[in-house]
């Protein structure tokens, strides 16, 4: 009886071992602290618009941010999937990348680092410690007090729980060190609010990170002529 009992606790482990490799090879797990590869799901609102408006319903509710080897890739889309955004931030090359995918088109620009400095300089006044904390997505975080630009005031929150050095070196907030998990951004005048719904350590192929020099699946574009692509597909512009 007892040996048939040992057996029995040796299957149950063996096949909670199994069970584990395959949720982290085919879609992952629910990430611990520390990892340095995996996704973090992001719920994206609008604070500045009406939630029921027609212009909201077609924008992203998503984000997706990629990481791996301290490289990042953030991916949201909209319109049904007609229209995606990718940002990259390579950390080994120190190179930022732009991509749109605009129904049946397909765009990328390196972003220079002026125009960099001009995007990020251009958000944020000061960065304060707010004192307060908060769990997101099963993670401790910090709280932080940004001032816009604008005067506006708003709190974010970040966690030093997940590996990935020097995260937001291609942000408007590079003066905090640790990942954002609920934060706000705001380009071609429109406002995002996004915070982390899950995070997960999967698998994250190097090609989600660069575009291979032959590549004949994107059109290569200067950043100022991306930047009028988008400018342009804002309802609000309009």
């Amino acid at each position: 009886m007892r040996k048939n009992l040992i057996i029995i606790i040796i299957l149950v482990f063996v096949a909670g071992i199994a069970v584990v490799f395959y949720l982290y090879k085919n879609g992952g797990i629910l990430g611990g602290k520390d990892i340095s590869e995996g996704v973090i799901e992001y719920d994206i609102t609008y604070p500045k618009l009406d939630p029921n408006s027609m212009m909201v319903s077609g924008m992203p509710s998503k984000a997706y941010l990629r990481f791996k080897g301290n490289n990042m890739s953030n991916d949201m889309s909209g319109m049904m999937g007609l229209i995606s955004i990718t940002y990259i931030s390579n950390h080994q090359s120190r190179v930022v990348e732009q991509r749109l995918t605009l129904i049946n088109k397909k765009y990328a620009s390196e972003i220079s680092a002026d125009d960099l400095k001009r995007l990020n300089d251009s958000y944020l006044s000061s960065v304060e410690d707010g004192g307060g904390s908060a769990e997101i997505a099963g993670y401790k975080c910090k709280e932080a007090i940004v001032k816009l630009m604008d005067g506006e005031q708003v709190k974010i929150y970040y966690t030093n729980d997940i590996g990935i050095e020097n995260p937001n070196w291609s942000n408007p907030y590079s003066k905090i060190d640790g990942v954002l998990m609920e934060f706000q951004m705001e380009r071609y005048g429109v406002v995002m609010h996004l915070r982390a719904k899950s995070v997960l350590a999967q698998k994250v192929e190097d090609e989600a990170f660069q575009i291979p020099a032959d590549s004949t699946e994107y059109k290569k574009i200067i950043f100022s002529e991306l930047e009028k692509i988008l400018e342009e597909l804002n309802p609000g512009s309009n």
